[in-house]
């Protein structure tokens, strides 16, 4: 393995090493605005869409890496919106299905009815169950609020200020093993753990809950469309968690490969042809999570109806044409056709 050797390099050094390497100069833009774009996008996050024009860098210029680098950024805003709704569907099946287990349960079960079943370690699969991180920091134990100024509290903020954990441990997990249990946190039930829970933490407590030995996980995966979840919905999840993390921390997505899932029923018809590890299988693997893709009558129609309307929609966007200052709003359409041709290849 080679050493690294670190060669610091400046905005104008680095431009110019670019022209020099015959990358074109911006036609829509001056010099100080290219600077500043560039100054703001860093330079090791610029490399990562100027190396997609490699190795015929001579036949592109500085316009197309910014612009290649905003639809990214678009795309970003899109799939945390799409992730976000999916997250919600799990938390709300996740909710759904674990009360409604617990409602079935005989009358003297120690279960029965106890939203704080969720601390207890035998309504784990595995055997060190642990619930760390911001889901469970965010109820923390506060001092008693003297006044209040928000017309509307957050649920969590109501709930710490109404209700204390050791009354309800006392109540609901007398006599019963439970998980590690921190001595700050205020445990709400489980609903509301859930509501105010991370994705990761969702996840998480998808695969290994269960209520008197009965899995919850299938009952959510059903919710899905999905059947036998150990196999598929695992993945499904594994899938959406990296998708998630990647459009939050503003990497690279458009021509990345992502990590393949067994596709089902129409997500599976649709999805013929097209390779399981690119960008456009991510978007219908997305889409068949919310329960969109049924009006399709294959993926001819789902590509011209829904990819590539975000190219139009990616151009009149307002916030991009802001942060972009305004190149993609004047950028002539032969150069969008060119564009949005290169970005698709990279999709497929």
């Amino acid at each position: 393995m080679a050493q690294y050797n670190y060669h610091r390099q400046s905005i104008a050094s680095y431009l110019q090493r670019l022209y020099n390497d015959g990358l074109k100069k911006s036609i829509y833009l001056n010099d100080t605005q290219v600077q500043i774009l560039l100054e703001r996008i860093g330079i090791f996050k610029f490399k990562g869409y100027l190396y997609a024009f490699k190795p015929h860098i001579q036949d592109y210029s500085i316009d197309e890496v910014f612009v290649l680098f905003f639809f990214d950024k678009y795309l970003s805003r899109l799939l945390m919106d799409m992730t976000s709704s999916i997250e919600t569907k799990l938390k709300s099946a996740l909710i759904e299905s674990s009360y409604k287990q617990l409602n079935s349960l005989p009358r003297t079960h120690p279960l029965k009815d106890n939203p704080f079943f969720y601390l207890i370690q035998s309504c784990y699969v595995n055997p060190n169950p642990k619930l760390i991180g911001p889901s469970v920091n965010n109820w923390k134990n506060m001092l008693p609020m003297a006044t209040v100024s928000e017309r509307y509290i957050h649920y969590g903020r109501y709930y710490q200020s109404q209700y204390d954990f050791a009354s309800n441990k006392v109540k609901y997990l007398d006599s019963l093993a439970t998980i590690p249990l921190q001595d700050s946190i205020n445990y709400p039930p489980f609903h509301y753990f859930v509501e105010g829970s991370v994705l990761g933490t969702i996840i998480y407590l998808i695969k290994h809950l269960q209520i008197n030995n009965v899995s919850i996980m299938p009952h959510v995966a059903r919710k899905f469309g999905i059947a036998n979840p150990r196999i598929d919905f695992i993945p499904y999840l594994e899938r959406l968690n990296e998708v998630r993390n990647r459009a939050a921390h503003r990497e690279r997505l458009f021509n990345r490969s992502y990590r393949s899932v067994t596709r089902l029923g129409k997500y599976r018809k649709l999805s013929q042809g097209i390779r399981d590890h690119g960008f456009m299988d991510v978007y219908l693997f997305l889409s068949f999570m919310m329960d969109l893709i049924d009006n399709y009558a294959d993926f001819q129609q789902f590509k011209h109806e829904e990819i590539e309307r975000l190219f139009e929609d990616f151009v009149e966007d307002y916030y991009i044409q802001k942060d972009s200052m305004y190149l993609t709003k004047k950028f002539k359409k032969d150069l969008c056709e060119k564009m949005r041709n290169f970005i698709l290849r990279g999709m497929q």
